[in-house]
């Protein structure tokens, strides 16, 4: 789930300003600015955290087709997708975890198998969910200046998101799916695992690595930018 490669820049956003800075119902975009979003890559995927980033001053939510599109990068078809999986269970086979599953390649496999399956239920809880309640699916990036300022930001966003309309509302998707999403995997782990136990455990460990993901995105940039310099 997720020094590491990045992706080119994934601040996938447009030329207005933030609605709920205007204290608008929502992006109001001319011809233009509608033609300027649509040529951006608003559906990319960090390679490292295995999530989408945009700008929190220059918001614009996804539309349904590059919803579809995102949960498909995310999910299946991106450099992301598989090492938001192998990376995961390269751990779990250091860490010989669970140990049922032995070790060598079939050990590895069955962890591999674990956790592409782990993230194909949880994105699709989280990318199905999301679209239902018009919340975005994307990591929202700080407008703040100052370290402090914007890794508590990070942190917020693991519990809160942005709706459709630019304003935070609880990141009800994105909770539901990673507990979801950690149930689900207790099914085919062994009989020893239970859901209260370790799936609230697993659960639990998915919201910390989504500050770390949220940390990844939210300094991305800065990162770049000390690299370029040399």
């Amino acid at each position: 789930m997720d020094s590491v490669p990045f992706v080119p820049d994934q601040d996938q956003s447009g030329g207005a300003a933030n609605p709920a800075a205007q204290g608008t119902g929502g992006p109001l975009q001319s011809a233009d600015q509608t033609k300027d979003v649509a040529s951006k890559d608003r559906t990319g995927v960090n390679f490292a955290s295995g999530k989408g980033t945009v700008s929190e001053d220059d918001y614009h939510p996804l539309t349904g087709k590059e919803r579809w599109e995102y949960y498909f990068r995310a999910t299946y078809w991106s450099p992301a997708a598989v090492f938001g999986a192998a990376g995961p269970a390269l751990g779990a086979q250091i860490g010989n975890s669970p140990p049922e599953w032995g070790g060598g390649i079939k050990g590895y496999s069955r962890r591999l198998a674990s956790e592409f399956g782990n993230n194909i239920i949880t994105n699709s809880i989280q990318s199905g969910l999301a679209a239902l309640i018009k919340h975005e699916p994307r990591y929202v990036r700080s407008a703040k200046k100052g370290v402090l300022k914007r890794t508590g930001h990070a942190l917020a966003f693991v519990f809160v998101t942005y709706n459709d309309e630019g304003k935070v509302r609880p990141a009800i998707a994105n909770l539901v799916a990673d507990y979801g999403g950690a149930f689900a995997q207790i099914a085919w782990y062994p009989r020893r695992y239970t859901v209260r136990g370790d799936g609230v455990r697993f659960g639990n460990l998915a919201l910390g690595f989504n500050f770390i993901a949220n940390l990844i995105n939210e300094f991305t940039p800065d990162i770049k930018r000390v690299f370029k310099r040399k």
